[in-house]
């Protein structure tokens, strides 16, 4: 009698231990959906525009899936152009990835609206990290009394900073002549002539705003039209953000735009704005098209009224 009630509570630990063990399998399963859906979707983040400190954020906010929604988080935290502008909000909204679905919005103003709105306060807060570096650079020059000093003196960070931007010589002057801003309306008009305002295949599938190029076919995705001779990829990126960054270290460190920088320092030296219909002619390099490239960039930036985006609070240092 005692050994076969032995077995059967053995019997139902037995049975109780099965039950246990498939609902934390069911758990994980759906647990690892959820992470699933999570890794597809955009998140958002609420950044303060008049904070010191712009490395952190206000809040973060929960995910969402299309660009509907985009501009429903737009309207709830009264973001607009006009509020950018006159330094009325200080929400800066910056949104992880591009929507999918952002050709289902008909309306062409709408989808332009959409875009200006996403991509501007990701090009201004990127800006304003380059500038926090210019400044941090050039505070410890001036308490150095404008001094030359071998890199084997430097301060870590200064070090690591320089590596950054690719930057291999001991002078200050020359650093800093890479780490600058890009202009707004430029950077924000180079977007829209690479993306197709967004609507193209590699800011889709990549965020691959402006266009750039890798060799690397695991980080980037190939062009259908490429011919069978050429190797490249268009680079693609896990975030808007990244692509943004990306872009920037690019203006600021390759051969290619040397003489860009070099216009850059000279309004620098002049006290002069730094304004994207002027340096835009220092860009002849970034597309084939050379000099029409140029041209359409000048027109877009005019007849969208992108100058001024140039004179926003915050950059102007």
């Amino acid at each position: 009698m005692e050994k076969s009630q032995a077995v059967y509570r053995n019997l139902v630990v037995l049975i109780v231990s099965l039950v246990f063990i498939n609902l934390a399998i069911g758990f994980y399963k759906s647990f690892s959906k959820i992470k699933n859906v999570g890794t597809s979707s955009i998140s958002f983040r609420i950044q303060d525009k008049t904070a010191l400190n712009y490395f952190t954020n206000r809040s973060t906010v929960d995910f969402i899936s299309q660009a509907e929604e985009m501009i429903d988080i737009f309207e709830k935290y009264d973001f607009s152009v006009d509020n950018f502008m006159n330094d009325q909000s200080s929400n800066l909204i910056i949104f992880s990835s591009w929507p999918n679905d952002f050709l289902d919005i008909k309306s062409i103003n709408k989808r332009k609206k959409l875009f200006i709105n996403t991509l501007l306060p990701i090009i201004f807060l990127e800006n304003r990290k380059i500038l926090e570096d210019r400044k941090k650079i050039l505070d410890w020059w001036n308490q150095s009394d404008g001094e030359s000093f071998s890199r084997e003196f430097w301060p870590n960070w200064l070090f690591e900073l320089s590596e950054k931007y690719n930057y291999t010589e001991s002078s200050l002057g020359n650093l800093l002549i890479r780490v600058d801003i890009v202009p707004l309306s430029l950077a924000l008009s180079q977007a829209a002539i690479e993306s197709g305002w967004g609507t193209s295949r590699y800011m889709n599938e990549g965020n691959a705003i402006f266009g750039q190029y890798t060799y690397d076919s695991k980080a980037g995705i190939k062009p259908k039209q490429r011919s069978e001779k050429e190797r490249f990829f268009v680079k693609k990126f896990s975030s808007l953000s990244d692509s943004v960054k990306s872009y920037l270290k690019n203006i600021n460190t390759h051969n290619a735009y040397e003489d860009f920088r070099q216009e850059r320092r000279k309004l620098r030296m002049n006290g002069e704005d730094l304004l994207g219909n002027v340096l835009a002619n220092y860009l002849t390099n970034y597309s084939e098209r050379n000099k029409e490239y140029v041209k359409d960039l000048k027109l877009l930036i005019e007849t969208n009224n992108f100058m001024k985006f140039d004179k926003a609070a915050g950059l102007l240092n």
